[in-house]
Parts: C-alpha cells; structure tokens; sequence
C-alpha cells in the first residue's frame, strides 16, 4: 500500500485490515507479537534510529534509540521470565521515565498481558484493578513505593515487586537485574489472538472494568497512527498521555509500529514548561487532551518568540469547541484534529483527517475497516441525518475489545444485535460527520427539549470572558429542568450580575431560547477526572434536590 497517497476519506473503500497486517515483520495476524513489531525489527534495521526523546522532572535529558530499547526491553523480559508465565498480568504504577516503556515492551515481548494504573489513583484504586485480574508482577518507583504497599495488603496474588529506585526488603531491584540479565532473548511466538493488554475504565460511570485486547490490537493503533495522525519518518511526535491510560500505549506503540520517534516529558501540564519543550525539541506532531490546549490558550504569552515546529496537533478526551480549533491556528500553526474512542475500542476509530475539510466541533469520520452509525438504543436500527442516537460501531476490527476481565455478562450488555453501544451520544450530518451530544446520561431534558451539554459548553467558551464552563441540569417547577453552568473566569475578568446577563445572551444567540444556561455559578476551576475529562456528577451533585422557579423564557 502507498500510504502516503492514500486518502482515508476517498480511498476508504480500497482498504482492508491485511493492508496493514502486510506492514508486519511476521506473518501477521497469524504469528503477532507486539513487542517485536514495535522494537525488535526496527532495531535490527536502525539501531541508532531515536525511539524515544525523555525530558526529567529535574532537568535530566535522555535519548533512546531502538538499539536502546531491544536491548533494556530484552533484560526486562529476561528478568520478567524468571517470575512468571505466559499470560500472567503484569502491572506498572509508575511515571512517565525510559524505565516504564522498557517495561513495556519487555513485557509483551514474554507473551505477558500488560497493564497499567495511573498514579493519580490511591491504594483502592490500585488494589481493586490489581485484585481483580490477579495481577502476578507490579512494576513501580521508590516514589511509589508506600502507596503500592499499601494496596498490596488487599492483593495476595502479586508475588513479585519490581522497583526503580530505592526499594523494600524482597523487592526486585530494577537496575541491578537488568543490568545482570541478557540482552538477548526470544520473544513469545505470540499470534493475534493471543492476549496483550489489559487496562482499566475510568469507573465515572460504576466500578471500573478490565478491558481485554489481543495481539492483534496494534494493527488498529498502527492504521489510526498513520491514517490519523500521518506519522511519518523523519516525525518528532509528543503524545502527552500517560502510559496509566490506553492513550499512551496507543500512541506510543502505534507510532512505533512504524518506526516513529517519540517524545515524552516526566512533568504534569504546566504552559511555561510546555512552551519551553516546544522550543527546545523540533516536535513535528503533538497529541494531547482539550483540557491541555485550553490552558494554553489562557497562556497564551508564553509561546511569544517560541520556535514551534508542529505540523499536526490532536486532541482526545473530550471534543473540541471552535473558539480552541481557531487559536490552534493562529498560536500553532495548524488546525487541531479531534478525535474519539474508548478504552473497549482500543483506539481512536472516528477521527479529523488531515486530507479532509475540518468542522469544528464534529468528530470526523470512521476511520477505514470501522463500521460506525447512530443508531436507535432500542430497536438498533440506523438513524438518518440530524437525528440523535447512539454512536455504535461493529466490533469486527482488529483493536476491538475482547471482553471485559471475566464478565462475560457486562460484555454481553454492551451489543445489541452486532452493534456495540458507546453509550455515547451524537448525529450524522448529510456529509456523514459525526457529532458528539454528551453521555447518554448527560443530555439535559428541558420542557421537553433534549440539550446535549457540549454544544452549550462550547458556546460558553466562545465568550472571551470563559476560560472553561460545564452544564449540568437544575430541577425547576415550570420546565422540569434547566440548564445550569459552572463557569472558570479567564484573566482580567471578575464574577458580576452584568457578565451574567452578558454571557447568557451570547449563548442565546448563538444557539436556541432553550439551550442558554438559565443560572450561571462563577467557580475557581472544574473537577475533573485524572484524564482531564469534566466530572459532571460532582456538579450534579452541588445542585440542589428541590426545584425552584426559573425566570420566563
């Protein structure tokens, strides 16, 4: 395939899934392994080809070629293969630091499912994802190391710790086995259906789920890497994502797939030192969160005389209001690409092409071998244009989710028929973009009238006096509900009855009589979930129970 003319809107007929299996080393899907198709083969053609660029939180700067990492991943997988079987969990609870995507890979290279928890989550978080699949190996930091602990007192199937830095009696030091261990090792002759990876919901919505993927998942990550985000050979690409969540994997090892050097930075968000990456690294492709871009749009000053070398930036989480897709042009350069996708999809599946017109606000379109629609939740027949319904897709390509870690029920939930239900949903226009309306248990009903909260957000936002809002429904006595908003100030701007009046009028304009937010509360900032993402129900929760009286329409 000639990737570099291939259309991903026009030329989608033309593409099947051996397009990409036919990338591989081996003779994929039949004979698959992650671990070498991300590494292995690009180390025995390029070994001092860069894979990864690692800024520290102290200063420190590292460089990893893929020479680097076949080897560190090697004795990783050696270390790992003296403790455990193929198939065996193992889980990391780690920052963002070279040891972690060598332990990554190593991993997947033994033909061991790999998983793993975000630090923002305490010792519950980790001691129920960590029980719950009988995780066997923890792979963490001395940093971490009293958090791990502690959950470990609930999860008696870890046997074995794995610790940079310093660490406890019985641990495994991780610099001083790897630095005994081989450089050489054989990886699991693994095939596509073989397990892989194992990461966990975000649990907003219930108990997190253990969402299983196969082997055969880095097809679909490697097709969105290079469809999608156009990676290409000579590409600095940063992928903000931690690798707690399946955005960083996806990115990471998608990117890889092709041979794609990565950069990444221990720090969390701040702009200044963001800005200040951007000019010291020529980063051609940069991959982040709404949250992220609308920091920055506050902050805006410190790009001033940055040398910005981006020529594609992306977005994943939640969509993208219009007034961020403009600054992206005017601050970076470029139109920022939306995306979407779920930890069960296993990838981002219905994405903004570069090839293609961009609509702000839109989710773009299905990438190619994905079958997505809107459809009705009740009788799973396909909506038409303009009507809203569920975003569904079939799950018949390569990334999909095998299952949810032994709940066959919970997986059964998901489909009706052979669609499988986001719970998410949206539209179709007539050109077949799709467009997002919030959760299925986010959508406001106002005297009869459903109100999708992103589309009163991003209005919001448009208001120059916004830096971020969020709506929620508010009981009232004529309506039923009305639209209430949690609105964060930009700079030189203070909370007064006039701005009230005056962004409330805006978003009346702009959308409908119904849709504008009736109350508005002024806060400091909006909670949010360790992926950046708005957690409505605690608004919901700072409503009050009883209705009261709105002003009239």
């Amino acid at each position: 395939m000639d990737w570099d003319s291939f259309d991903p809107v026009d030329d989608r007929d033309e593409f099947t899934w051996d397009d990409i299996y036919a990338e591989a080393d081996w003779d994929a899907p039949e004979s698959l392994n992650v671990g070498h198709e991300v590494c292995d083969r690009h180390a025995e053609a390029d070994p001092d080809r860069v894979a990864l660029e690692w800024a520290g939180k102290e200063g420190e700067r590292e460089t990893t070629t893929f020479g680097d990492l076949r080897d560190r991943s090697n004795r990783f997988a050696n270390v790992l293969a003296e403790r455990i079987d193929r198939g065996d969990r193992v889980f990391s609870y780690m920052p963002r630091i070279p040891e972690h995507y060598a332990a990554m890979v190593g991993t997947l290279k033994t033909g061991a499912v790999w998983g793993s928890v975000n630090e923002r989550f305490g010792p519950d978080g980790i001691a129920y994802r960590l029980a719950d699949c009988d995780a066997r190996v923890v792979v963490t930091t001395g940093d971490n190391r009293d958090t791990v602990a502690e959950a470990l007192a609930d999860v008696p199937s870890v046997e074995h710790v794995i610790v940079v830095g310093e660490r406890r009696e019985g641990d495994v030091d991780f610099r001083e086995a790897t630095t005994a261990a081989s450089d050489e090792f054989e990886v699991a002759d693994t095939s596509g259906e073989d397990d892989a990876l194992l990461y966990y919901t975000s649990g907003t919505t219930g108990r997190a789920k253990g969402v299983l993927h196969k082997q055969r998942w880095v097809a679909g990550v490697a097709a969105t890497q290079k469809l999608a985000v156009d990676v290409r050979e000579d590409d600095l690409y940063w992928s903000t994502a931690d690798l707690g969540w399946l955005t960083g994997p996806i990115n990471t090892l998608g990117a890889w797939f092709w041979g794609t050097s990565m950069f990444t930075s221990e720090s969390e968000f701040d702009p200044e030192e963001w800005a200040d990456l951007l000019d010291e690294y020529p980063i051609t492709v940069l991959f982040s969160v709404p949250t992220a871009y609308r920091m920055l749009r506050e902050s805006a000053s410190v790009l001033e005389g940055k040398d910005v070398d981006v020529r594609h930036a992306l977005s994943i989480g939640e969509p993208l209001s219009a007034g961020v897709v403009e600054w992206g042009e005017e601050a970076l350069g470029v139109t920022i690409l939306d995306t979407y996708g779920q930890t069960e999809t296993g990838n981002m599946i219905i994405n903004n092409y570069p090839t293609m017109e961009v609509r702000p606000g839109s989710m773009g379109q299905p990438l190619p071998g994905v079958t997505a629609a809107v459809i009705d939740p009740e009788t799973g027949e396909e909506l038409p244009p303009g009507e809203t319904g569920v975003i569904a897709e079939r799950g018949d390509f390569p990334c999909f989710f095998a299952e949810y870690w032994e709940q066959p029920e919970k997986t059964a939930d998901c489909f009706l028929d052979d669609w499988y239900l986001s719970g998410d949903l949206g539209h179709l226009d007539s050109d077949g973009y799709f467009w997002f309306e919030g959760r299925a248990d986010d959508v406001i009903i106002s005297a009869g009238y459903r109100i999708g909260p992103f589309e009163v957000e991003s209005s919001l936002g448009e208001h120059p006096a916004v830096a971020e809002a969020a709506v929620v429904p508010m009981p009232d006595t004529e309506r039923g509900n009305i639209v209430k908003a949690f609105v964060v100030l930009s700079a030189d701007y203070e909370p007064s009855d006039d701005l009230v009046t005056d962004v409330q009028e805006h978003v009346r304009n702009e959308l409908a009589a119904h849709e504008y937010p009736r109350e508005i509360e002024f806060v400091d900032d909006l909670p949010k979930t360790v992926t950046g993402k708005i957690r409505r129900t605690e608004l919901r929760d700072r409503v009050p129970d009883s209705p009261g009286e709105s002003e009239s329409a």
